[in-house]
Formats: structure tokens, sequence, C-alpha cells
């Protein structure tokens, strides 16, 4: 939907007639998922094709009503500035609730250095995997129950293993999958970073499901020597310890919900930091656009930065760090100047 938002708008602005609006997007959609019949790698998808068309609409939709929302009332763009409040709260809640573990009730298995077909083949050898002090063996586990309670209570994960040669992509060293082929836990290396997953709600949901990365973790590390990794609580994150270094300060933000529409992976850390300042900042930046009224708009700005406060606290998130702070700062103030200059009289010809 997103994606294909910017050519709904060129298509309102351009003046091609309504129609057009959803026919054209869902036809070149359709020649995508068609050609995707013989990409390797790549599956069609009809959905897609829906969804595409629907975002093409609402970028039609919104550049066709540009009079309506660049210019407003001061009434309408109270009403604007409210909407778009209540729209940054609810993207801050649902991101806390959707990077929320969810574990299903079900029979698990543990898998040492499994070959899962997606992931390269960690050619190492696991020795002991326990959680909270309850053994994890390779194969089906008796006491899942207790297993997935541990896991909850986010216990420590210790795993003893011998490590292997590196390697150029996620490899599983170990995880825990339920009988329906359900991923709920997978720490592995990713070249010389370690990667921890574990199941949260936005993979019900059929979203994304971001990765905790200790980048370069492994550096150092020979094949065959011995390899302790600890995974830890740490306060709402956690901590990776590697052969006794620890790798702590790993968990999400509230910026990081931009990773759950798409994680490609790996990037590098400044690159997701990026994007977590970027996506803060387009988040406020409507709201910066309809601030209105001292009061109300004072009052507006504090409600956004009581959610980028109060939000994690309450539902396990990482406190937002300094940067993402500056970057809701940021989209607040360019929201701002963009307004004003959408008010600036035309010059004269």
């Amino acid at each position: 939907m997103i994606l294909f938002l910017p050519l709904g708008a060129a298509i309102g602005w351009c003046g091609w007639r309504r129609g057009w609006s959803a026919l054209a997007p869902a036809l070149l959609s359709l020649a995508v998922e068609t050609a995707q019949l013989w990409i390797p790698g790549r599956d069609a998808s009809l959905g897609d094709v829906v969804f595409n068309s629907t975002g093409a609409v609402l970028g039609f939709a919104v550049a066709r009503s540009a009079g309506w929302w660049l210019r407003p009332g001061r009434a309408t763009r109270r009403l604007l500035m409210l909407g778009a409040l209540a729209g940054v709260i609810a993207v801050f809640g649902a991101t806390g609730v959707l990077f929320q573990p969810d574990l299903p009730r079900t029979v698990y298995w543990g898998q040492w250095t499994a070959q899962l077909g997606r992931f390269e083949w960690y050619r190492g050898r696991v020795v002991r995997a326990a959680v909270g002090g309850v053994e994890l063996p390779d194969g089906r586990l008796a006491n899942s129950d207790s297993v997935r309670t541990l896991l909850l209570a986010r216990a420590p994960l210790v795993i003893d293993a011998r490590a292997g040669p590196p390697v150029s992509g996620l490899a599983p060293l170990f995880s825990i999958a339920d009988g329906g082929a359900r991923e709920i836990v997978l720490l592995g290396p990713d070249r010389s970073g370690l990667v921890v997953r574990y199941r949260t709600r936005a993979v019900a949901a059929w979203l994304a499901n971001p990765a905790l990365r200790a980048d370069g973790a492994l550096a150092g590390i020979e094949p065959g020597q011995p390899l302790n990794v600890t995974l830890r609580a740490d306060g709402h994150g956690w901590c990776l310890v590697v052969d006794g270094r620890a790798h702590c300060g790993l968990g999400f933000t509230l910026g990081r919900g931009w990773a759950m529409i798409d994680f490609p992976a790996p990037l590098p850390t400044w690159f997701r930091a990026s994007l977590d300042e970027l996506w803060l900042a387009c988040l406020l930046l409507p709201l910066g656009f309809w601030l209105t009224g001292r009061r109300a708009g004072a009052a507006a700005v504090i409600a956004a930065g009581a959610g980028l406060w109060l939000v994690p606290a309450s539902l396990g998130l990482m406190p937002t760090p300094p940067a993402e702070w500056a970057a809701a700062a940021a989209g607040l103030a360019l929201g701002l100047a963009l307004r004003r200059n959408a008010e600036a009289p035309a010059p004269p010809k």
C-alpha cells in the first residue's frame, strides 16, 4: 500500500480520470506478480495486487483532496491535528503490543544446528542447551509448557557449543519450533554477528519478524573453539554474552516499528538506527503540519511526548533513546515549516 501511494498521487495530480486510479496500478501490479511466476525465489500473490491497488486509490484520494488538507480552515485544522495525534498514539500503542512475544501452547521441539532449508547450515556442534536450568534436548521437548513459561518469564537461555566455520547468512545454532513448524525462538550466527529472533504478535498478524542483532559478537572465534552463548534479560531489553563478552542494549524501541512492515537483513547498525529515526520523524510530521492554537497545539505536543515516554515503559519496549526524541522533534519542526510554506502567498507573476 505504501509503495503504490505515490503512483496514485501522481495519477491524481496529472488529472487522470478516477477509474484509472485503480485500473492502471492494478494492471501494473498484475504484470509484476505474473513476472514473479518465472523469477526464482519469488512468489506471485493476488493479495499484493489488491493491496497495491488500494494504496494507489488512497494516493489518488490524497492528491485530489490536497486543497482541503493543505490549507484547511481553523476548525478543520483542529480536527486534522487531533486525528494526526490519535494516529501517532495508535501507532505507538500498536508497536508496543505487536512486539510482545506470542508463544503458542503447543508441543515444542529443540533444534540443534538444524538444516531448515531457508537458512544456511551452521557446521558447528551444540553440546548443551538450557533455559532457566531446564535442559533443551535436540528433539521433542517433554516439558513444553514449562519451557514456554520460562521463555515468557525471560529466563536465561544458555548454549554450550563448538564453533563452526563462518557463514555468509543467518544459520541457526539453536532454535525451538512447534509441531506446525512455527519458529518460537532462534539464535544463530550471521557473518560475524549473532542474531536472536522470537515469535512476536507481529508474526501472528502476518507482519515481518525483526531480529535482534549483536554485530561482531563472533569476531575472532575460530572453528572448533568452545563457544558459550547466554541470552539474558536486561531491563526491557536483552544481553547476549559470548564467551564472557557482553553485548547489551538489544531490544525494540518505538522507532523500530517500521521493521514490522519489512525487515531486509542484514542492515548496518547505523542504517537501522537511521531508519528508526526517520520512521518517528515521518510519524510526527503530519502533527506538526496541522498544529493549531497555542494551548491545543502545546497539549498535542505534550501528549505525543508522553506517548514516547509512557508507551515503552508500559508495554515492555526499550526506552526511547535521545536520537529518536530528536528525530520526533525534527519531524514536528519540519511539519511546521512545510505548513508555513504552504500558507505563504504565491509570488506575483
